[in-house]
């Protein structure tokens, strides 16, 4: 079969590898489509923790598929059900994944980093892992639900309110979600600050009710940082009400830190959360919205390229082009 495997040398190359073999707990998915985003150019650069990385690595953890293989043990399963996947397989043993934070499971071990992801003709994956997905759900929204699902656990683990002034940082496929989403805590308003102007009628198109590239005076009582940026995440306090929260999702790359004023942040008594990947309540809320067509993803995906077109996929997402929401890579 066909997949898309970087070693971490700069490369990304499409080979042919053996196909994968159906155990009793198992099931098989013949992929679809494929998103591309920021972390899969930081696999193929090498510029992940090597906690998080197995190489050579199938990239692929924004995808979606149909089931092509049942293993005998398996229930509830029918050939050709689509179907979306998480992609981190917790063990279900630990204290975390007793509490529900499958997250942070204590045995990191996640499709498209440890195990070959969706960017292979043909996938394995546990069964328990996989979630139903409706023929109404169009495949581009079906392809999302991964990052979708990212957005829901940050949110979650926020407690956002109703009634905030939200701004998110970043213009890129996570943030164009986090609006989309925002618009359901029933926020007073949602501004979001890009890089680029021409995102701006992606950023309408996501719920945004004010499109920036730089800071204003406007204060804000949570911003979403889902950009990566040092200096923006660094400038956020600055621009947040007291007893503000900033939510911190963007990834800059390992090893890099941000500087604060710590009397800053007690005297404006703030809330400073992280959030890591998504949990299996996120993907059962996001998989929820999408089946029952509240939510529809669909418009984020600017950018479609065969599989022998992989190069050019991943040169636009490198590139600056504008508008882009997200660039997918199609296998069926």
């Amino acid at each position: 079969m066909k997949a898309l495997v970087s070693n971490g040398k700069n490369d990304l190359n499409l080979l042919d590898l053996p196909e994968p073999v159906c155990g009793p707990d198992d099931l098989i998915i013949k992929t679809q489509q494929i998103g591309v985003c920021g972390t899969d150019l930081e696999i193929i650069h090498n510029k992940m923790d090597p906690a998080y990385i197995r190489y050579p690595a199938t990239i692929g953890h924004e995808w979606t598929g149909k089931v092509i293989e049942i293993g005998s043990n398996v229930k509830g399963f029918d050939i050709g059900q689509r179907v979306v996947v998480e992609g981190l397989i917790p063990c279900q043993k630990c204290h975390e994944c007793a509490i529900g934070a499958t997250n942070r499971c204590l045995t990191y071990d996640e499709i498209g980093f440890t195990r070959p992801g969706g960017g292979s003709e043909k996938v394995l994956i546990p069964a328990r892992m996989a979630h139903k997905i409706n023929e109404n759900v169009s495949v581009e929204s079906a392809q999302l639900a991964e990052p979708t699902c990212v957005v829901m656990n940050a949110y979650t683990k926020a407690d956002l309110a109703p009634g905030r002034k939200i701004l998110i940082i970043g213009d890129g496929t996570i943030g164009l979600i986090a609006a989309t989403l925002a618009k359901t805590y029933k926020p007073k308003f949602v501004h979001m600050m890009g890089l680029k102007e021409g995102q701006a009628d992606m950023a309408k198109r996501a719920g945004v009710d004010k499109f920036v590239t730089n800071w204003t005076d406007e204060k804000y009582d949570f911003i979403f940082e889902a950009a990566g940026s040092v200096q923006r995440l660094e400038e956020a306090l600055d621009h947040m009400e007291r007893g503000g929260t900033l939510l911190v999702l963007g990834y800059p790359g390992a090893g890099v830190k941000a500087a604060f004023e710590v009397g800053h942040i007690i005297n404006g008594d703030f809330n400073i959360i992280g959030a890591f990947a998504s949990n299996h309540a996120a993907w059962v809320k996001t998989v929820g919205l999408l089946n029952s067509g509240e939510l529809d993803l669909s418009y984020l995906v600017t950018h479609r390229f065969k599989v022998d077109e992989y190069q050019k996929a991943i040169e636009t997402l490198a590139s600056n082009v504008s508008p882009r929401g997200k660039v997918s890579i199609i296998f069926e």
